[in-house]
């Protein structure tokens, strides 16, 4: 009896102690599903530039239009064993001066496969956000080109299947990794790469050596010249930090990138990026143009400040942003202020001005400025 109730005893030490240093299984399991994305709802208005050619093309007698749009993007990552799902599908609706649209994309849904330690396989549509540029990425073959008015944004990708293999190394080359690509097109499969049958086959080859990223780019095109690229990135102090890309066109155009991200003792984000495509407008061919594309011109300057907390006011920043075209020297400027609430809303309000003279790349836009009102919770 005496032993019994000394076992008893020790058996609920025991079990206070182990109370003490429980823990919840399910907390450390790995999860199966992980989802996140966004809510955001934009609202922009816009005075009319009377002089622009493309206003007296159209017929136009307003001065000024209003143009909304709500987006839901949904982006998860399903888990089994070595196999990944992963999506992200976007839903927006707009309202361009009185003109409704709606849209569904599927920006990204393709399965991944860790087929070992070092090799993986990805299939379907797929964004590879190849590049080190924030505002261009010339070498990004197989991208869609960024928005550089919303870098950040994200935005759709091709059918493709990507092989990876990836290893560590102690010494000067800390990685290496190479990715081949095979992306096909019909004239209702990746049409908006190329509209009619082709098969594209594209190499990538990064390296981390000595702290600097570097890549090596090929894509072969059974139907459209060959293309070579090459990207750089480098830390030159924990604040300082260098990029570049350079792309080639077998028998054909060639463009640059060159730029720079420091942040000052004082907290202050600089993003600087020249941008360079041979096949760009020159000012000549840019005042004989009445309707242009976005950012048509041979080169373009772009810099960005921003900082957080301005004057000591929490969860906010501010920023201004200037788009010069080294042609003809017009440029957009942008100037802004974002909030973020504890919920995880934020709100980011700019003024945008076109500027530059009647016939420059900026000047002869439709809108001459406006003002961009963000709200977006992320989930």
């Amino acid at each position: 009896m005496i032993r019994l109730f000394f076992a008893l005893l020790a058996f609920s030490h025991i079990y206070v102690y182990a109370d003490d240093y429980s823990f919840d299984m399910e907390s450390i399991e790995t999860k199966s599903f992980e989802y996140s994305g966004y809510l955001r709802s934009e609202y922009k208005y816009q005075n009319l530039n009377q002089d622009s050619p493309l206003y007296t093309l159209l017929g136009r007698t307003d001065s000024t239009q209003n143009t909304s749009l709500n987006e839901a993007l949904f982006r998860f990552t399903h888990y089994k064993d070595d196999f990944k799902l992963i999506g992200s599908l976007s839903a927006r609706y707009a309202n361009i001066d009185g003109t409704d649209e709606s849209l569904f994309t599927v920006y990204q849904l393709y399965a991944s496969n860790t087929l070992s330690v070092n090799h993986s396989i990805d299939v379907g549509k797929k964004t590879l956000k190849w590049g080190k540029g924030y505002f261009f990425n010339p070498a990004a073959f197989l991208d869609r080109p960024k928005d550089p008015t919303q870098p950040e944004n994200a935005y759709e990708g091709y059918v493709m299947a990507n092989y990876a293999y990836n290893k560590s190394f102690e010494g000067a080359l800390q990685n290496l990794k190479l990715d081949l690509i095979y992306m096909p097109t019909t004239s209702s499969v990746n049409d908006d790469f190329y509209p009619a049958a082709s098969s594209n086959l594209a190499l990538k080859l990064y390296f981390l050596y000595l702290d600097t990223d570097i890549e090596f780019i090929y894509l072969y095109n059974d139907q459209l010249n060959d293309k070579l690229g090459f990207t750089f990135s480098k830390n030159l102090l924990p604040h300082f930090e260098i990029h570049g890309e350079a792309a080639k066109e077998i028998s054909g155009y060639h463009s640059y990138l060159l730029g720079l991200k420091y942040v000052t003792q004082s907290d202050i984000t600089i993003i600087s990026e020249y941008y360079y495509d041979s096949d760009g407008l020159t000012k000549e061919e840019i005042r004989s143009s009445i309707k242009l594309l976005a950012f048509p011109g041979k080169s373009y300057f772009v810099n960005k400040f921003s900082k957080k907390e301005p004057f000591g006011f929490v969860y906010s920043s501010v920023y201004f942003r200037d788009m010069l075209n080294t042609e003809d020297h017009s440029h957009l400027d942008t100037l802004g202020f974002i909030y973020t609430f504890k919920n995880n809303i934020e709100i980011d309000f700019s003024y945008n001005l076109n500027s530059g003279s009647k016939e420059s790349d900026f000047g002869k836009k439709m809108v001459s400025d406006f003002a961009w009102l963000k709200a977006t919770w992320y989930f």
